[in-house]
């Protein structure tokens, strides 16, 4: 995430074998190390997160910089990133209010996938979950959802 940050030049290459590491240890990609891989292959231009289009139109642009979707929209964010073959790793609830930015407890849901299941079954189990969460979650005009998922791309990355 360093390089990233710091925009190091000639980190990209070095930063896609550590991820390529990370598979090949089959460590879940909803951990910490694999996250904080892809968040810095995103900021260093080598990776474009997939972005369905009603994800993508439903979020907001607001003054406070919301970390996510406005909770009402949660269950449509999650069949949207399912339709679309995406894997919801979790999600976070945040409170945004004229004070900052707040986590919110969320639903206590604890839940894995079986990463060594097929790409299709990940997507299906990761939508049934995430819509269990979706019917727990908070709500209200100042709270939002950011779920963090990943493409097959993710999984799956060229060699």
């Amino acid at each position: 995430m360093a390089l990233a940050s710091l925009k190091i030049d000639g980190a990209v290459e070095p930063v896609r074998r550590a991820y390529r590491a990370c598979l090949e240890r089959a460590t879940p990609p909803d951990w910490s190390e694999p996250e904080s891989i892809r968040w810095a292959l995103t900021e260093l231009g080598a990776r474009t997160p997939v972005v369905p289009p009603l994800t993508a139109r439903l979020r907001p642009i607001t003054a406070g910089n919301a970390p996510g979707w406005p909770s009402a929209h949660f269950t449509e964010i999650i069949n949207d990133l399912a339709e679309h073959a995406q894997v919801n790793l979790y999600s976070q609830f945040w409170r945004v209010d004229a004070g900052g930015t707040y986590c919110v407890s969320g639903t206590g849901l604890d839940w894995e996938l079986d990463w060594t299941a097929p790409w299709e079954h990940l997507v299906a189990e990761s939508r049934t979950w995430s819509l269990l969460e979706a019917s727990e979650a908070p709500v209200g005009d100042n709270i939002f959802a950011a779920p963090a998922w990943i493409d097959r791309t993710d999984l799956y990355p060229e060699r």
